[in-house]
């Protein structure tokens, strides 16, 4: 009897085991991931050169961490069985009070594209200090939620110091061109408490967070003032879950988006990646309806975005380098320049420098977040 019972448990298991390698080999790839926002890996191509190298085991086994079968459902059932055991982490992110989860960040500023990305942006604005004066020069690298919500973490969280990342940071540049958005947020984070910063389930910063940096920019560079009293603030949508809760699989506590109109409006146009996608309006309302709701911004990512202001009129022309977290940052550029191009170098595939000397931009901004620039491969574009 116990023989047979052995027998039936290993055909059971020889044929899970080659049921899902079978059922991983033969259905269709997916191109991307609608739940976690972001683009799966592919099947790699062996070759000689990438088994040698060991390319070749390191991309496969991302390729079936994210083709494998089921894997949301896999994801999600990990999730609630940690948090039932009542971990406080799981996946490189903290279960956090209020309800945030938190990205730990882990290894993020200690790799080796971290520490080239240093050498690489101390290239970048030296060479542009011989060009323009500190006041026309910035950049802005914006510390995570887990640097300035260190009052919501676990007990027994202990994340990389992202801080004495920045000051490397602001170490490479040339005198005058570091803004300290970092002093900003945690000044605004210590006067008020309930002031929310960062979205509980999402990476990215909030409208009003980016507003807070812009205003304090905006002064520090002699360019003018503003405050809350000139816009009228609205909320777009009251079920935003982020990037993070799916990550885990989870349903997390949904946040609102705002936008914010200048009372003093302004006629713009905007022109995509230099082609003849003209479009009146830096938001898109169809994304409210889908899971990448933070899409409401200029419609997602893209290469190269120009927004022109005819009646602007100030002799100023601004390329804001950036990820997405300045999609709710720049909205609030437009009227202090006649021209603000937002260039992503993860999706911009002509020469940087090419387009930099055809356009004869008078002011450079760059705004990344802080994990996403030490991590950012495409960094080394803006020297091409």
């Amino acid at each position: 009897m116990r023989k047979h019972h052995s027998v039936y448990l290993n055909t059971v298991f020889l044929l899970l085991i080659f049921g899902f390698t079978a059922a991983n080999i033969l259905r269709p790839q997916r191109e991307r991931s609608e739940t976690e926002n972001r683009t799966l890996t592919k099947r790699p191509a062996l070759t000689w050169d990438s088994l040698i190298s060991g390319t070749f085991a390191k991309e496969y086994e991302s390729y079936l961490s994210d083709q494998f079968i089921l894997r949301d459902d896999w994801i999600t059932l990990k999730t609630g069985l940690e948090r039932a055991a009542l971990k406080q982490e799981t996946n490189d992110v903290y279960f956090a009070a209020d309800g945030y989860l938190i990205e730990a960040h882990t290894g993020a500023f200690t790799g080796d594209t971290a520490q080239q990305n240093l050498v690489r942006l101390g290239s970048f604005f030296q060479t542009l200090a011989q060009t323009y004066t500190p006041e026309h020069l910035t950049c802005m690298i914006v510390p995570n939620a887990v640097d300035i919500l260190r009052d919501h973490l676990p007990a027994f969280a202990d994340p990389y110091d992202q801080e004495a990342y920045l000051a490397k940071v602001k170490d490479v540049l040339p005198d005058g061109v570091w803004f300290d958005a970092s002093a900003v947020l945690r000044q605004a984070h210590e006067t008020d408490g309930q002031k929310q910063l960062y979205y509980r389930t999402d990476h990215h910063w909030t409208t009003e967070a980016a507003f807070d940096v812009f205003a304090s920019w905006l002064a520090a560079k002699g360019i003018g003032s503003t405050n809350s009293d000139q816009f009228v603030i609205s909320k777009v949508t009251d079920s935003f879950e982020g990037t993070i809760a799916s990550k885990l699989g989870i349903s997390g506590r949904a946040d609102s988006i705002q936008r914010w109109d200048p009372l003093a409006a302004y006629d713009y146009y905007l022109i995509y990646n230099q082609s003849d996608d003209l479009r009146n309006t830096m938001y898109q309302k169809s994304f409210l309806d889908t899971k990448d709701k933070y899409a409401y911004f200029y419609g997602g990512n893209y290469g190269l975005i120009e927004t022109k202001m005819p009646q602007a009129q100030t002799g100023r022309r601004l390329l804001l380098i950036k990820d997405s977290y300045a999609h709710c940052f720049a909205p609030f550029t437009c009227g202090y320049f006649d021209e603000v191009d937002l260039l992503d170098p993860r999706y911009y595939n002509a020469s940087i420098q090419d387009l930099m000397a055809s356009k004869s931009y008078t002011d450079i901004l760059l705004l990344f977040n802080a994990a996403g620039f030490a991590e950012e491969t495409a960094i080394a574009r803006l020297l091409v």
